[in-house]
């Protein structure tokens, strides 16, 4: 494996209004997004059991790449050597006004617009974030007790995610807000929320980068990935709810191929 170290990013942050809206699953929005969209999002399919990861390959047609693809995420990141490079991370999100919402799989917030980040000079807006737990993605073989999931899209359709890792401790009071709107069972009603999506960054927006694949089926890959360095924070309790709420929804990591991933 290889990994090359990118240059110190820009961060700017906007405080300007948003709306965040609907509650279609997080894996819905993606599929629909990436890859076939119907079959994407209707797909029975689990975390576990006779439709759990080692078999979402075989579901259905459209799931092929679960098991056949080169490019899959989550991978455990190994950060041996350092090369150098810059990707020029840029990123403007706004304040927003909307609502938390519940799926099958998981806990979401949805954007009609939540600001942008920018990469390489092209510009992705935030549609969502998600979470899954325990963490997808990986450290030198580490797991934290949740991952972020921020997606961000450009005109084209193309997806960058940016991926927060969580560990346990004090969170902010912003995160507290949206685990306390969480409704009570699945694919119930939405909550009205105020937040901020800087409030889920942590100070160090350092990084590493490679491309992947939807971490849910249809597992289409041509997703670039952006994995933050240092985590933030989440009480055991709003952990414990999650996983009573939801269960666990962390697909395996999936072989890296001779992949490059880079480090900023």
């Amino acid at each position: 494996m290889r990994i090359k170290r990118l240059g110190l990013s820009r961060l700017g942050i906007g405080l300007l209004s948003i709306t965040v809206v609907g509650t279609a699953s997080a894996e819905g929005v993606l599929a629909t997004e990436a890859g076939p969209p119907a079959q994407g999002a209707t797909l029975a399919w689990q975390y576990e059991g006779e439709q759990g990861p080692s078999h979402w390959g075989t579901l259905a047609p459209t799931t092929a790449s679960c098991e056949k693809g080169t490019h899959q995420s989550p991978i455990n990141i190994r950060t041996a050597s350092h090369p150098h490079g810059h990707d020029g991370m840029l990123i403007q999100y706004r304040a927003a006004s909307g609502h938390v919402g519940t799926s099958h799989h998981t806990v979401e917030v949805d954007f009609q617009s939540g600001g942008t980040l920018e990469l390489s000079g092209r510009s992705y807006s935030l549609k969502e974030f998600h979470f899954h737990e325990p963490s997808e993605h990986q450290l030198n073989g580490r797991i934290y007790p949740m991952e972020a999931h921020l997606v961000h899209r450009d005109e084209s359709g193309h997806l960058v995610v940016l991926a927060i890792l969580m560990e346990l401790g004090t969170e902010t009071a912003p995160l507290a807000d949206v685990w306390e709107r969480i409704p009570s069972g699945k694919q119930e009603e939405v909550r009205d929320l105020l937040f901020n999506p800087q409030d889920l960054l942590p100070k160090d927006l350092h990084h590493y980068a490679y491309d992947g694949s939807l971490t849910t089926p249809p597992c289409t890959e041509g997703v670039h990935w952006i994995v933050l360095k240092e985590p933030i924070h989440i009480t055991a309790a709003h952990l414990e709810r999650f996983v009573s709420l939801i269960g666990h929804n962390a697909r395996p990591v999936q072989p890296l191929n001779e992949r490059e991933v880079d480090e900023e």
